[in-house]
């Protein structure tokens, strides 16, 4: 089961069509309301919308989950937890980042926690879509993005190969703080990757 995780941030890339349970966290409620896409939940503190928003909200959706201002994790996190409780095991969230450093590392823990425990998280907006890979062999889809950059987190990602793009590797160790694998380029449509160990933090980006 698909889930798809509509966050507040204006600097928000959705699809033409959604397929699967989706979540309006917090003002992401309003931003599929202002689209006119349909939404199952809406789930937040709610501290940033107006009392107007707000009833806004309940006149869109019938099942709203309020959360406690004062908690241990984010809206998103909360989100996250609801959809996985619900079956899914694969998450697209949206308008997670915006302009802030914290937030956008913060997504980045998010995915790795939940990687994990077998939950394949994916985060766009207007410019990156980023994801957390476990060791095994991927054909990538390029998509309209030009650059691909790769990181290891936690640990050593072991023998990390890359195909099909500007810059190959073969059985390359990617250690935490190597930068060697920002800003290459795909020469395809797909291109391929492996590795051995870790965890892999994949971003594709466009200008």
């Amino acid at each position: 089961m698909v889930a798809h995780i509509v966050c507040g941030s204006p600097d928000l890339h959705l699809p033409e069509e959604f397929t699967g349970f989706i979540i309006g966290v917090d003002r992401g409620a309003l931003n599929l309301i202002e689209r006119k896409i349909d939404f199952d939940v809406a789930i937040g503190d709610f501290d940033s919308v107006s009392n107007e928003e707000r009833q806004l909200i309940e006149e869109n959706v019938k099942l709203i989950q309020e959360l406690e201002t004062d908690k241990d994790i984010t809206d998103c996190e909360a989100a996250v937890e609801y959809a996985v409780k619900k079956g899914c095991e694969r998450i697209f969230l949206y308008g997670t980042t915006g302009g802030r450093f914290d937030h956008q590392f913060a997504t980045v823990g998010l995915m790795l926690k939940y990687r994990k425990r077998g939950i394949q998280i994916h985060s766009f907006n207007e410019q990156n879509e980023i994801i957390v890979l476990e060791p095994n062999e991927y054909l990538l889809s390029a998509k309209d993005k030009k650059y691909v950059s790769f990181f290891a987190l936690e640990g050593a990602v072991e023998n990390l190969t890359l195909e099909k793009v500007k810059y190959p590797l073969k059985d390359y160790r990617l250690e935490v703080d190597d930068s060697r694998c920002i800003s290459n380029e795909p020469l395809e449509l797909f291109f391929g990757l492996s590795f051995d160990a870790g965890y892999l933090l994949v971003i594709q980006s466009s200008d």
